[in-house]
């Protein structure tokens, strides 16, 4: 497969593609409004897979509920993600300032380019998005924020914010490393925290690696706080 499909095997829907980082392993996801897979599912899946000519595939990110029926599938965890929360009733007490010479504003389609060559350098390459990726990271919620910010006309930082009825969800956060620590991280966040307020957003979930420590303290600093559940990304290969 060069590109996405969507695999319907009996009443079970799977899309599967390229992961960006390396075109040799399959992404495998599940919407999270459709039936849940079943490990006979996985398994016919991972068949079909193989036989396109991946050498293994990897999850997206997933609840530890919804990671069973892999595990009994032969599924193993790849890494894991830190799950953070927001109670928007303290936003207030935040100011919408930014670093001096720093512009934020709304990013159009034509600027999704600009956004991927800051991703490239702020995240490891197993982690980057590519255009598929964030098409996906934008699309994820009925309604999305997707913000640029810039130095005089060179982008330096950008961010996706999602809402789902009253609940929010930080798709990304992604800073050109000359500019860390700069204030440019945080600002975009709270730009991203109002916009969900002004919303009626109750709540802001976002996630990270669990070694991506500026990004903790980062989040911690803004009032998000760590929840008991972490996320993980699971594999398995392909012999």
């Amino acid at each position: 497969m060069s590109t996405r499909q969507t695999l319907t095997l009996g009443n079970e829907r799977f899309h599967v593609g390229p992961w960006h980082a390396d075109p040799g392993i399959a992404y495998l996801t599940v919407k999270s409004n459709v039936i849940e897979p079943s490990a006979q599912g996985l398994n016919a899946c991972v068949q079909r897979i193989r036989q396109d000519g991946y050498s293994s595939v990897i999850t997206a990110a997933l609840h530890p509920l919804e990671a069973r029926p892999y595990f009994a599938a032969g599924f193993l965890e790849y890494d894991r993600l830190r799950v953070l929360s927001h109670d928007l009733g303290r936003v207030g007490m935040m100011g919408n300032s930014k670093p001096a010479g720093v512009e934020i504003r709304k990013a159009r389609r034509s600027d999704r380019a600009l956004a991927l060559q800051v991703d490239k350098l702020a995240f490891p390459r197993f982690w980057r998005l590519d255009a598929a990726g964030l098409d996906e990271a934008i699309s994820a919620t009925p309604r999305t924020r997707f913000r640029l910010a810039e130095v005089h006309g060179q982008a330096i930082g950008y961010s996706v914010i999602g809402r789902s009825r009253n609940q929010g969800f930080l798709q990304r956060l992604a800073t050109h490393p000359d500019y860390a620590g700069t204030g440019v991280g945080s600002a975009l966040v709270v730009d991203a925290l109002l916009w969900a307020r002004r919303r009626k957003v109750t709540r802001v979930l976002v996630n990270t690696q669990t070694d991506n420590q500026r990004a903790l303290r980062l989040y911690k600093q803004l009032g998000f706080q760590l929840t008991p559940t972490d996320l993980v990304v699971l594999t398995k290969d392909l012999p």
